[in-house]
């Protein structure tokens, strides 16, 4: 039996690793491309450039400048792109975008999600199947109604535009819903004893101990509106209001492609997203516990 176990855990990794290399292969791409040259001389004095699909590629981890592609390596596609693009200001775009975004969901699911949780009035459970209802319609559905509703408001290249059709989402009230409905009710009845109102309640009880399912909302809409693209798409045309996702499309031309600049921006605009999620998955598991709990 203890052999079963073994070879079914062996095989495991073996699926795992495979998989997680599978899932890595397009960001290790990425990377390789990001810091080839632009150009090379070969030997005839004739400028070309560089067979970037070719794979395996030459590389060379053990010298420095480390060789990709039959080249070394450089990082000068990265400074490059803040030069040709306002990437510094697409940047400024994306953070402002999702922390208005972020706070939006924080603010109002937390909110809707106590009041469906604990609070009393008429038809509730009616009015909470309708929100959940909503999340079989497909968002291309809703979207030119709130596109048209902001060009009348003349909210279209700037930050209302972008930000308000997004302050609140079903998914983000169901969570903190659930995670309300596991709050044993003892902990709001002894405030009430002491007097405690709702709202002081709310605040001053339960969102401190709520802080795993709400840092993982906060993650996941933060990600969610960092990745953001058919919105923003939508929203602007002067390209100094572009987020990041649309501003990669600017290194792409109706006849070439300038793998190197996208890939050193897709890089630049992918490790802040990895080092948020590395940091706080704690949170993620901690809310997919308690959220469980009770339905």
């Amino acid at each position: 039996m203890r052999k079963k176990w073994r070879i079914g855990l062996t095989i495991s990794y073996i699926i795992l690793i495979a998989y997680a290399a599978v899932s890595l292969f397009p960001f290790i791409w990425s990377a390789l491309v990001s810091i080839t040259p632009m150009k090379y001389t070969d030997e005839n004095g004739i400028e070309r450039g560089f067979d970037i699909m070719k794979w395996p590629p030459d590389i060379n981890f053990f010298e420095w400048p480390v060789k990709v592609f039959g080249a070394p390596g450089t990082l000068a596609n990265y400074l490059q792109i803040f030069k040709i693009t306002p990437y510094a200001r697409w940047i400024l775009n994306t953070i402002i975008y999702a922390v208005l975004v972020t706070v939006g969901h924080l603010l109002f699911d937390t909110l809707g999600g106590y009041a469906f949780a604990r609070l009393r009035f008429p038809l509730k459970n009616f009015w909470f199947t309708m929100f959940l209802a909503t999340l079989m319609i497909p968002g291309h559905v809703t979207m030119i109604p709130n596109y048209n509703l902001m060009v009348k408001f003349g909210f279209v290249n700037t930050y209302y535009g972008l930000f308000i059709p997004k302050l609140t989402g079903v998914f983000g009230l169901f969570l903190m819903r659930q995670f309300f409905l596991s709050i044993p009710r003892e902990l709001e009845e002894a405030a009430k004893m002491d007097g405690a109102s709702i709202f002081r309640t709310y605040i001053k009880i339960i969102l401190p101990i709520s802080k795993p399912a709400i840092a993982a909302l906060a993650i996941y809409t933060f990600v969610g509106t960092w990745n953001d693209f058919l919105w923003p798409l939508l929203m602007t045309s002067d390209k100094n209001m572009y987020t990041l996702t649309v501003g990669l499309d600017f290194y792409r031309t109706s006849y070439y492609t300038f793998w190197q600049y996208m890939m050193a921006a897709s890089i630049l605009m992918t490790i802040p997203m990895i080092i948020i999620f590395l940091s706080f998955q704690k949170y993620f598991v901690e809310s997919s516990v308690s959220t469980g709990l009770k339905g």
